[in-house]
């Protein structure tokens, strides 16, 4: 394969996890349906950053910051799927851990995604604007959903 496939390979992993991510929030009234699009996004997460990190190996332009930048935006994910099929909640011990890691892994993915947006060239600069907003958004639903697990009278 040449670079070009190996890029091309890797925006369409990153646009099906984003839809599969997408349609896993959109069914959130149907739990089994809901459970089966978590699912599958972890699935198309786990090949998605295994196409990111084979492709590390295989492009040698400055496009590699391109998965560089993927394996940044989908670390925290993988923690928060982890965390999800653990079944973390508000009622369980030490939360605090997971979410400062989580913390921990956005920012550093901002970081990443940040830098490597001034390296990648042409049009591929526009998936790394949709890598930062993507997680501009699930850090805000961390936020939510740890200050919720943290009020007084939700007895989770």
């Amino acid at each position: 394969m040449t670079e070009k496939n190996f890029l091309y390979t890797n925006l369409g992993c990153v646009i099906t996890f984003g839809l599969f991510l997408f349609l896993s929030l959109v069914t959130a009234e149907s739990d089994a349906t809901q459970h089966v699009m978590i699912l599958i996004s972890e699935i198309i997460g786990g090949i998605t950053m295994a196409a990111a990190a084979a492709s590390l190996f295989y492009i040698k332009s400055d496009q590699k910051y391109l998965p560089v930048s993927i394996l940044g935006f989908l670390a925290p994910w993988l923690l928060y799927a982890i965390g999800y099929e653990l079944g973390f909640d508000g009622s369980t011990n030490h939360t605090w851990v997971w979410f400062i890691s989580l913390y921990l892994l956005l920012v550093a993915g901002f970081i990443f995604i940040r830098y490597n947006y001034r390296k990648v060239e042409g049009y591929f600069k526009l998936v790394l604007v949709f890598l930062l907003f993507i997680n501009a958004i699930f850090f805000v639903y961390l936020l939510f959903i740890h200050i919720w697990w943290n009020l007084p009278f939700t007895n989770s």
